[in-house]
């Protein structure tokens, strides 16, 4: 019978005129403001995606569904093994046709039932899911989660923009029950005889009252802290390996030159670039992985606090992954981070810059972010590093100044971008030499050269700081 439907698919295919219009009255089971979609049920039991067509010129109330409502759909049914139906009008009417209730099932058995070619009657359907939050993206009108049973991973997205607070129990580790109707990408390829493979199976709620929280997330587990110092290892591992193959990636060039003046030449310059490579090594981690590390530090801090009084032994360990955490944090900064919000967020300069400053929980209430003059475009990687150049500059005057506020100001002249990072913290002796080991101003100075700018420093102890930038443009 599948072979057969399959078949007829691929006709239709090759024949699209002789498919003519579809009309049919159905319930709405799904329907959201931000999608441009229904999923209807028909009272045969089959369930639909319909398209919502777009409003004629002139029309200024378009209709407006919600779960529940019976409507008539007139369309084009498109080729596709899925029920799928290009709506070119929809209407309200008052037929009786029954809502089906949520369906209880688990992760697995959706993964078992959909992937690769299986129950395509399943797409559309509301179901009712259990599993553990794996991870919580961010994005610009909704929020996407990671449900996750064992070795499966459920999408889930729901319509909370980046400027909406989570519901407080969204904490990564809890056991949250999920309603939505299921729906996934299927890819048709008529020319290999091969329809309805399945792929990004997701669940979408119809609002964020789909998602619930049934069970809280543990607040920590040995687990968690050993998988994070597990991570750390591997990636000091790979950096040590990219340095040792960089090293005899060198020598191996080296030897290549053969004669004696060539190679002396050679030397000087391998010698000068394996230099300048270990500062620029020494910077980016130094701006790498700290605010990871620091994130840590601070679940680990409250994990020791909510430590009953007679756990001795598990305060004992604790305290000595906490200081094994301190020590690896003083050579490590955030230039995965940045690379990742860069990725991540808007593609406006001062947009990108108060995104991040709203994903910096310990900035809130504490970092203002201001802009003079008329914003232009900024290349991503010029933002991207100026990026680096903000995250350095506050976090130093939080840490190292305990500065109660930091005020940045971003001015847009006419042939140049200056950007000033002023805090009320305790200040420091700018003439002196940086302490050693620290590569804070050095880094900062080094990228803001590589924009082809300058920096100036004004400070004294007592006194506040104040980090002045200009780049030409």
């Amino acid at each position: 019978m599948r072979r057969a439907y399959l078949a007829i698919l691929a006709a239709f295919a090759l024949f699209p005129a002789i498919i003519p219009a579809a009309t049919f009255d159905a319930v709405v089971v799904f329907a959201r403001p931000d999608c441009s979609f229904l999923f209807v049920a028909r009272p045969n039991g089959q369930h639909w995606h319909v398209g919502i067509p777009k409003a004629s010129p002139g029309e200024t109330d378009a209709p407006e569904f919600k779960r529940g409502d019976t409507i008539r759909v007139t369309g084009r049914v498109e080729y596709s093994i899925k029920h799928r139906i290009d709506a070119s009008k929809i209407e309200k009417t008052e037929a009786a046709i029954p809502l089906p209730p949520p369906e209880e099932t688990t992760i697995e058995a959706i993964f078992a039932e959909v992937l690769p070619y299986g129950q395509t009657e399943w797409y559309g359907r509301m179901f009712a899911v259990e599993g553990m939050l794996r991870d919580i993206n961010r994005r610009q009108s909704t929020t996407q989660l990671l449900v996750g049973e064992n070795e499966k991973n459920l999408q889930v997205e729901i319509p909370l923009d980046i400027s909406e607070n989570l519901p407080p129990n969204f904490v990564l580790g809890a056991t949250v029950r999920v309603t939505g109707s299921l729906a996934y990408t299927s890819i048709e390829n008529a020319d290999e005889g091969k329809f309805g493979r399945a792929e990004n199976i997701e669940l979408i709620p119809l609002d964020v009252s789909g998602v619930e929280v049934v069970k809280k997330a543990p607040f920590w587990t040995l687990k968690i802290i050993a998988t994070l110092c597990a991570w750390l290892i591997f990636l000091l591992a790979i950096v040590f390996a990219w340095a040792i193959t960089l090293r005899r990636m060198v020598a191996k060039r080296t030897l290549e030159l053969g004669e004696s003046i060539r190679l002396r030449q050679r030397v000087r310059i391998e010698a000068e670039a394996a230099r300048r490579e270990r500062l620029r090594l020494a910077a980016d981690l130094h701006d790498s992985f700290q605010q990871y590390l620091a994130g840590a530090m601070f679940r680990l801090r409250a994990a020791i606090n909510y430590l009953p009084e007679d756990a001795a032994d598990s305060r004992v360990q604790l305290e000595k992954v906490r200081d094994a955490l301190q020590h690896t944090q003083s050579g490590l900064r955030s230039t995965l981070w940045a690379m990742n919000e860069e990725s991540v967020g808007p593609e406006s300069l001062m947009e990108l810059f108060r995104f991040v400053a709203r994903r910096m929980a310990h900035w809130e209430g504490r970092v203002s972010i201001d802009s003079k003059g008329e914003e232009r475009d900024i290349a991503r990687t010029f933002a991207g590093t100026l990026l680096l150049i903000l995250q350095e500059g506050v976090g130093n005057a939080l840490k190292h100044g305990a500065a109660a506020h930091v005020n940045v100001v971003v001015e847009f002249l006419e042939k140049s971008l200056k950007l000033v990072i002023s805090d009320d913290g305790c200040g420091f002796d700018a003439s002196a030499s940086a302490p050693e080991g620290h590569f804070g101003i050095a880094g900062m100075r080094r990228r803001a050269a590589d924009l082809g700018g300058e920096m100036e420093i004004s400070s004294s102890p007592g006194c506040g700081t104040c980090l002045t930038f200009v780049f030409p443009l």
